[in-house]
C-alpha cells in the first residue's frame, strides 16, 4: 500500500500503525508534524491550513509514491490534515512499514522534506499579538492585520 489521503479528521497514529503493519516489517516509523506555540520567536495560537484538495492530494500521492520507489518500500501511508488546528495537534503523518529501519527513516525524512516544497498546502499562522500570515513551503505569503 503506497497511499495518501486528506482529512478535516484529528490524525489518530496507532490506528495508522495498525493500518500499515504487516508480519514482513523489521520496522514501523511514524513521524508527526505538530503544531507548536512558536514561530521564529513568535508566539503562535493556533494554525489553519488550506489547499486546493484534487492538486494536493495529486501532488501528495506523488511524493509518496516516488519515494516509495526510490527506497524500495511497500508499505508508505502520508495523511494531510486541513482546516484549524490548535497547539500540539498533529497536521501530517508519515507512516512507513519496511524490513529494514534505515530505509524507512531516510524515507520518512525525505517525504517531509518534499511535502514542504512540492505540495501546495498553506498555512494560515494566528500569532499572539493578533497578527495572521499565510505560509506556502515555509516562505511568507501574504500579512494580514488583526482579525483578517
Amino acid at each position: 500500500m503506497i497511499e495518501a489521503r486528506l482529512t478535516t479528521q484529528a490524525i489518530d497514529p496507532n490506528a495508522l500503525l495498525r493500518e500499515l503493519g504487516h508480519a514482513a516489517d523489521g520496522a514501523q516509523v511514524l513521524f508527526l508534524g505538530v503544531v507548536r506555540d512558536h514561530h521564529q520567536g513568535r508566539a503562535v495560537r493556533r494554525i489553519d491550513y488550506e489547499a486546493y484538495e484534487p492538486m494536493a492530494l495529486k501532488e501528495l500521492q506523488k511524493v509518496a509514491t516516488e519515494v516509495a520507489g526510490e527506497f524500495d518500500l511497500q508499505r508508505v501511508l502520508v495523511v494531510h490534515r486541513f482546516g484549524r488546528h490548535e497547539i500540539g495537534d498533529a497536521s501530517i503523518a508519515v507512516v512507513i512499514g519496511s524490513p529494514h529501519r534505515a530505509a524507512a527513516f531516510d524515507a520518512a525524512r525525505k517525504i517531509m522534506d518534499r511535502v514542504k516544497v512540492d505540495v501546495p498546502i498553506w498555512k494560515k499562522e494566528h500569532f499572539a499579538d493578533g497578527t495572521v500570515e499565510w505560509v506556502l513551503a515555509d516562505k511568507l505569503v501574504k500579512s494580514e492585520p488583526s482579525g483578517g
